[in-house]
């Protein structure tokens, strides 16, 4: 879902309480064609509902939490992959049938989900083989303690999946909330336009101004402009 105009969540906001000064202002106008206190009070109920939600500056910022989390897990199961290698290489040798079988090759650029499963294969392997990595100081405690940073680095990116969909499920509902927000400012306009059309140009501006979906002019940056941080949220 995507916003029905082109301005920021803020200048919503601010369109918002302009409409409600205006409800007020206008009451005996407004309130025969239904926009009356109850109608007034229902929409600064749902203008307030909106401000309060988290923007999506907030889940970014928690998804970016998530996959740093989820890189420091990576790296530390590579870590110890690596130092694992290195012991390996000189417990079997590094051109032996038993080393190349560990697939210890298949490190190098390896993805964190595919990271997990190799894990586990060079963890199963070596197991099979304790008896001779031994001379190396390679015991079950040692891939024991690989296979428990291997946990915290699934959950790590399963908490960040999970992230990465709430942050979008937020998004539509809160870009839901802000339509039905500017519908409500528009169908207002148009009501107000047509009131003082001919009758106070000022007045009729108002409306005009408010109901408008143009991009005006701010002073504070439009909010949704996180994609630099978009990158840092999303890595491996």
């Amino acid at each position: 879902m995507k916003t029905s105009f082109n301005f920021s969540m803020g200048t919503l906001t601010q369109r918002a309480d302009r409409i409600d000064n205006l409800l007020e202002r206008d009451a005996e106008q407004l309130s025969p064609l239904g926009y009356d206190e109850t109608f007034r009070t229902n929409f600064k109920t749902k203008v307030t509902a909106f401000r309060q939600m988290p923007s999506d500056n907030y889940w970014l910022g928690q998804q970016t939490l998530k996959t740093d989390a989820k890189n420091t897990a990576y790296a530390q199961v590579k870590e110890l992959l690596s130092t694992l290698r290195f012991r390996c290489k000189y417990a079997l040798g590094e051109q032996s049938v038993e080393y190349k079988a560990i697939r210890f090759n298949k490190l190098k650029d390896v993805k964190a989900a595919d990271l997990i499963n190799l894990a586990n294969h060079i963890c199963t392997t070596c197991r099979e083989m304790l008896d001779k990595l031994a001379s190396r100081n390679i015991t079950e405690e040692t891939l024991t303690e690989i296979e428990a940073a291997v946990t915290v680095l699934d959950d790590a990116i399963d908490e960040q999946q999970t992230l990465i969909s709430t942050r979008e499920a937020k998004t539509v509902e809160r870009e839901k909330a802000a339509n039905e927000i500017y519908r409500s400012i528009t169908e207002i306009c148009e009501a107000g336009k047509d009131i003082w059309e001919g009758v106070n140009e000022a007045y009729y501006n108002d409306y005009v101004i408010y109901g408008s979906k143009d991009t005006i002019e701010e002073d504070e940056p439009v909010e949704e402009d996180a994609e630099t941080l978009d990158d840092a949220a999303t890595e491996q």
